[in-house]
């Protein structure tokens, strides 16, 4: 029985990742996901899990047949996961938005509440019975809690890895679902048979029912076993795919490490899409982008020998760039499953692109191409979407411009895009684009805007970049003999008019002051996702009004006057120390999580598999925490002195971690602090989970005390724990790394963790 339940306790962690993971992504495409939506899916979760675990897991000490709770949990939540990946797929399709329409926060926040909830908190509840079966098993209370605790950090940090390195690069969604239902199905019959064996006086009901679960057990996992390997699976996941995609024929559709890739066809015209959202389109491209975007800024340059494209090169970009006398192009894209699938469906268009002896790609993150080559280009093109995620504003920052500047040949152009409008230019918007105008001006002394339905930003070192006319690129075009479709001589009047360009910067020098987009603070990103609300949920304008003009005075004040005031009070018994230490760092492991992920991104680049790695890297710490502490509570040497300790602990920590950053941000191009950063920002994940996960087993040793209430409190304090996750999810993505920047979210953390700390130490010293 013992065995089976470590083995069921491990394989919780793991769906719960895996179903988590799945789920997200899934999401991503059908909602065009970027950093609120994903906080929202993710805040979401961490909410329903929170509920699941408090209120449902006080049944788990009310009621005698704790095991067969278990197992109920378990197979209902492999059979629900199957359905959550269906219902994802079809959302739009049943709240009438068409394929391609964006969708608002309140759709999204709904949507992902209602598929996620039967999940999450059947996942919650199962921590709180795994708590309570570990306690009636080996009846050591604190220390059983500590051992389900471990057991699941262990499963998510499998799961993590696995389904990045195993499972997404080879087994479709309904596939994925399906092993982790044979690995459920398998542990709750092995369950069941050791209830069996452990209870040898029986009655009869008794028997004849646990018989008939064996039954159905063994049956579920035929089925499964027979869908997993057969055709069936795939044609399911094929079939489910193409009421996604309704109204067009559906041609590919693959995941990969970093996303999804998936090609629908219509009226003999393909559409590649990554995440849902569309990358390009063939055989005709979208001709008024292409054209102005890369012959705009190929013409202002008197001689373009050698260019860089980072992203959205194949399907025109790389095309167009072409007709220019250049001798090299270099693409650089990250996902090689974007090209493997553009070369599956060839067309002339592409044949050209791909075929060309002077185009050189590299399946590599651009930010760290441009860190690492020697080489020297004449223009480089920044073909990507907002800084709507973390991962995007990287190419947006004052910091990449700079190093953008350094692989600039003489006279080398820097191109990029924003949304833009011939007509009206809202405060979002004008935002957006001083934001980013403001953070190239840092950098480039001179810089050519031409205003658009996006706006083309053209940056220099040099002057000529401001003093070409239209006249000139006419020569040009002619001197190059240039084919294009839209691009005319009236029509580089038109776009190079100093009316148009005089009413942009007009409508700038009427908005605030905005942050320039940095690194460590990553303003773009705020702004970005602004712009976006404003398109799809208006109605929330307000909230992103009142988030803008947060200062870490508005969260320090009314902490450092609660931190005065409980100083003043005399020592008081209760519990609500300890529930106030575990929330808050429950928020500070989500936000040095969220954190770490990011400088590791913008001290180094882009690698899916190590964020992959460092997630597991927080995991593995967590257990190892929590299993040191296991084994000091067993020495009698816990207590609330030890949790005070902790808590000091974590608190140096969030003072400790954006010294570190900082200087590696400094010293980054020292070529040993830039090859030791990886394992740096590993090892502080590893840290930041060995204090997170040592205190929650501490916390409930001390909160237990000597009640037999396993389940009830156990639960209690992992919704509490969630809750401080859930609003570190939301908080910290969304509004305190975007406008505060990550040295003052950490000392956000810090703050809290001294009120915490505070908290603990007016406890009378028996507790």
């Amino acid at each position: 029985m013992k065995k089976g339940l470590v083995v069921a306790i491990f394989l919780m962690g793991f769906t719960a990742v895996v179903a988590q993971v799945l789920l997200i992504r899934e999401m991503l495409v059908a909602f065009y996901g970027n950093e609120l939506s994903i906080g929202i899916i993710l805040a979401n979760w961490l909410l329903l899990e929170a509920a699941g675990s408090w209120f449902l897991g006080r049944l788990a000490d009310r009621t005698k047949r704790r095991v067969q709770g278990f197992i109920g949990l378990q197979i209902f939540i492999s059979l629900y996961l199957p359905v959550a990946v269906y219902i994802t797929r079809v959302i739009k399709n049943l709240l009438g938005i068409t394929v391609g329409e964006g969708i608002g926060l309140l759709p999204i926040f709904y949507s992902s509440f209602l598929i996620l909830a039967p999940l999450a908190v059947a996942h919650g509840a199962q921590f709180a019975f795994g708590c309570r079966i570990f306690f009636e098993l080996l009846k050591r209370g604190a220390t059983d809690i500590g051992l389900v605790y471990v057991l699941e950090g262990l499963g998510s940090g499998m799961g993590g890895l696995l389904f990045t390195w195993l499972l997404i690069p080879h087994l479709n969604s309904v596939k994925i679902t399906l092993v982790t239902a044979l690995l459920s199905f398998f542990s709750a019959l092995w369950l069941v048979v050791s209830t069996r064996q452990q209870k040898e006086k029986m009655s009869p009901r008794r028997r004849f029912l646990l018989g008939g679960t064996c039954s159905i057990i063994i049956l579920l996992l035929l089925s499964v076993i027979y869908l997993l390997f057969s055709s069936a699976a795939d044609r399911i996941d094929w079939s489910w795919v193409q009421q996604q995609w309704k109204g067009y024929r559906l041609r590919s559709y693959q995941n990969s490490i970093y996303g999804n890739v998936a090609v629908v066809e219509k009226e003999q015209q393909f559409v590649f899409l990554s995440d849902g959202i569309p990358i390009c389109a063939t055989p005709v491209p979208d001709i008024a982008f292409v054209e102005e975007f890369v012959h705009l800024a190929l013409l202002s340059h008197p001689a373009p020998e050698k260019v860089l494209v980072i992203g959205g090169g194949v399907g025109g970009v790389l095309a167009e760039i072409l007709k220019h006398p250049v001798k090299q192009v270099c693409y650089t894209e990250l996902d090689p499953l974007v090209i493997k699938t553009v070369e599956r469906f060839p067309t002339p268009l592409t044949g050209r692109e791909l075929g060309d002896p002077r185009i050189k790609i590299k399946y590599v993150d651009g930010r760290l191409w441009v860190r690492t080559t020697q080489q020297r280009y004449d223009v480089v093109l920044i073909n990507l979407p907002l800084p709507s995620t973390l991962q995007l504003n990287r190419f947006y920052t004052l910091e990449f411009f700079r190093t953008a500047r350094n692989i600039l040949a003489d006279g080398g152009i820097l191109v990029l895009k924003c949304p833009g409008s011939l007509v009206y230019m809202n405060k979002e918007l004008r935002d957006l684009n001083l934001c980013i105008y403001e953070t190239v001006r840092k950098v480039f002394p001179h810089i050519r805007v031409i205003p658009g339905e996006f706006n083309l930003f053209l940056a220099s070192t040099s002057p000529e970049v401001c003093n070409v006319t239209a006249a000139m690129l006419s020569q040009r075009m002619r001197e190059r003999r240039l084919q294009t479709r839209l691009l005319t001589d009236f029509h580089l009047r038109y776009k190079l008019d100093p009316r148009r360009r005089g009413w942009f910067f007009q409508n700038l020098k009427e908005g605030e002051t905005v942050r320039v987009d940095r690194d460590l603070a990553p303003s773009g990103l705020f702004y970005s996702l602004s712009y976006w609300n404003a398109l799809f949920s208006p109605g929330l304008g307000r909230a992103f009004e009142l988030l803008v003009r947060l200062k870490i005075w508005m969260f320090l004040i009314p902490l450092a006057i609660l931190i005065v005031v409980l100083l003043g009070l005399r020592p008081r018994t209760g519990n609500f120390p300890i529930t106030a230490a575990v929330a808050t760092t429950g928020f500070g492991g989500m936000a040095f999580n969220m954190v770490l992920i990011l400088a590791f991104q913008c001290l180094y680049g882009y690698v899916y598999h190590m964020i992959a790695l460092l997630t597991a890297c927080f995991m593995v710490g967590l257990s190892v925490g929590a299993l040191l502490m296991l084994r000091i509570m067993k020495q009698n040497r816990g207590g609330r002195p030890l949790l005070v300790r902790f808590e000091l602990l974590i608190l140096s920590f969030s003072l400790l971690l954006p010294l570190i950053l900082l200087y590696c941000h400094a010293q980054i191009m020292h070529p040993v602090i830039f090859h030791s950063v990886p394992w740096v920002i590993l090892l502080l994940s590893a840290i930041s989970g060995f204090l997170v996960g040592s205190e929650f087993p501490l916390a409930n040793s001390i909160y237990l005390g000597g009640k037999r209430d396993v389940g009830q409190v156990a639960g209690m304090l992992y919704g509490v724990d969630l809750l401080g996750s859930w609003l570190g999810a939301l908080a910290v993505s969304v509004a305190l790394i975007p406008v505060l920047g990550i040295v003052q979210t950490c000392l956000l953390v810090a703050s809290l963790k001294l009120l915490s700390f505070v908290s603990v130490i007016r406890l009378p010293s028996s507790e």
